[in-house]
């Protein structure tokens, strides 16, 4: 992938979806709470379970677990991800925002779409118990991004799995896995 269309892609999804201000905020403070976790179920899946967060999910690799978080907004993101050897990355976002709720569902895709060269494909949005549900495909000429994006009593969980598209079908075969996986755990 070129990397201005890399940046433009993942520039997007925290844009539209990670609440920049966190992110980019000179006051923003990441902690970091493990670093290439393992913790293999024994079928080759690893159970990362956010230390801080209220979530949990099953990755096919070791990942990271950290929070990111300012104050002075509000704001704070959980993330667990990890990125293969193959260039497969992983993860999995809870966004609390006590100042603002994220925007809308329904905005999602059009802001991916915006950005040329990217095609927003396989939109569904559902409702299972109290959550609104939103699953889309983006690709361009070398990367495809599969997204699930779970609004549920406030709080926002986005996840991802983006990679190049020459491994389109071994990801294919385990995005279910991973998408059905995503449990919301009550925080400790």
């Amino acid at each position: 992938m070129k990397p201005v269309q890399h940046l433009l892609l993942q520039g997007l999804l925290i844009a539209t979806v990670l609440l920049p201000t966190a992110i980019a905020n000179a006051e923003s403070k990441q902690e970091m709470h493990r670093i290439g976790a393992k913790a293999d179920d024994g079928s080759g899946w690893h159970v990362a379970v956010s230390t801080k967060g209220s979530f949990s999910a099953l990755l096919p690799i070791p990942f990271n677990d950290f929070t990111i978080s300012d104050e002075a907004k509000g704001e704070t993101i959980h993330v667990v991800g990890g990125k293969s050897s193959e260039g497969i990355k992983f993860s999995v976002v809870e966004i609390a925002s006590a100042a603002k709720p994220p925007p809308d569902l329904a905005s999602i895709p059009k802001a991916m779409a915006a950005t040329p060269g990217n095609r927003v494909t396989d939109v569904s949005r559902s409702t299972k118990d109290e959550a609104d549900i939103l699953t889309l495909t983006t690709a361009n000429a070398t990367t495809t991004l599969y997204m699930r994006a779970v609004q549920l009593r406030g709080v926002r969980y986005v996840l991802t799995i983006e990679f190049p598209n020459s491994y389109r079908e071994l990801v294919a075969a385990n995005k279910d896995k991973f998408f059905d996986s995503f449990k919301v755990k009550a925080k400790s």
